[in-house]
């Protein structure tokens, strides 16, 4: 049905900008209500299906209300209906109950982008974000902030496998600096595969606080060594090995990344280098359409999805010699910028 769509809207005889604007927009409010709800974990527990009823009273919805939910996502393909009953589809499976795959949190931290991009109409007459961020979601520990940490951490589990493929650090390196990524996915990875390595966690009070949650329940097996901090103030100290900025460029204006570039170089090890993973656009034209949409969402917070020539300037602006661009494959949602002092 989508290919039959697809067509019709590249004829122009269908109205593209309803199918655009309020289709999408009922459509992930669909899938945001229900994975809040818990439908899916309910519909997952019960392998012949529920009728209308039975989800009903699971989740203290109206009869009518659950069956207009549960048919739209049967519509987009995210239920199946069989003799009255709905089950999960794959997509469901795979994306929302395996907990390898599972992007639980990032479909609730979308529910708080949602009422975010709300001000975009006064930020794109400013040109500066309609709040702060960082302040506001971030900074402290709140259930956006948890919400928001425990979202990165799922978004690393799909650039992880095709990220450690392309990095490049001697097997001599013994100090990883992993700035913004709170969380423990990265850097757990990278000491895994490099048992020199120790690495320490530079975040926001907010993030630390859910990553000791983590850890209170999985625990520190890597001894990942947590710190309080700020990205944009702080002093990195040096001997550092490698600096990690995985999804950190886009939220920063350019005078704060090219600060942020010559701090990470004086913190560097000569033979050291800083990884930018990031939504970088001008490297594959096949996720530039997909990433200049989400530089909008950027845009929102303060930062944007940058060219990936503009990062080359201004890391050679920081004073980094040879930089390489290494595009991720193309199932993962971003791109390695790795510049070597």
């Amino acid at each position: 049905m989508d290919f039959v769509i697809d067509i019709l809207k590249k004829l122009n005889v269908v109205p593209v900008p309803l199918l655009d604007a309020q289709a999408q927009v009922v459509k992930a409010r669909a899938l945001m209500e229900a994975n809040r709800a818990g439908v899916f974990v309910t519909l997952g527990k019960h392998e012949a299906g529920l009728t209308v009823s039975e989800l009903a009273a699971a989740h203290d919805f109206s009869e009518e209300g659950a069956k207009v939910l549960l048919d739209a996502l049967v519509g987009v393909g995210y239920l199946k209906k069989k003799n009255g009953r709905y089950t999960n589809g794959r997509w469901v499976k795979k994306w929302f109950l395996d907990p390898k795959h599972s992007l639980h949190y990032m479909l609730r931290l979308q529910m708080y982008t949602y009422h975010r991009l709300e001000g975009l109409g006064e930020n794109l007459k400013s040109g500066r974000p309609a709040m702060d961020f960082h302040a506001m979601d971030v900074s402290h520990p709140t259930p956006q902030q948890e919400t928001y940490t425990r979202a990165m951490r799922e978004a690393a589990r799909l650039i992880i496998p095709d990220l450690m493929k392309r990095v490049d650090i001697p097997a001599s390196a013994t100090r990883l600096l992993d700035i913004g990524g709170a969380h423990g996915e990265y850097s757990r990875t990278f000491v895994r595969k490099f048992p020199n390595l120790k690495a320490t966690v530079l975040d926001l009070a907010g993030p630390v606080a859910t990553a000791k949650e983590i850890m209170e329940v999985e625990g520190n097996p890597e001894g990942l060594d947590l710190q309080v901090g700020n990205c944009l103030s702080d002093d990195f100290g040096t001997g550092w090995d490698a600096i990690l900025l995985v999804n950190m460029v886009h939220l920063f204006d350019v005078a704060q990344n090219l600060d942020l570039f010559k701090r990470c170089k004086s913190a560097l090890k000569p033979g050291g280098s800083l990884l930018c993973v990031d939504q970088f656009v001008g490297i594959s034209g096949q996720r530039d359409k997909i990433f200049a949409l989400v530089s909008l969402n950027f845009f929102n917070v303060g930062g944007k999805s940058y060219e990936a020539g503009q990062m080359r300037e201004l890391l050679a602006e920081a004073g980094f010699g040879r930089v390489e661009v290494k595009p991720l494959g193309l199932r993962t949602p971003a791109s390695l910028i790795q510049a070597y002092v």
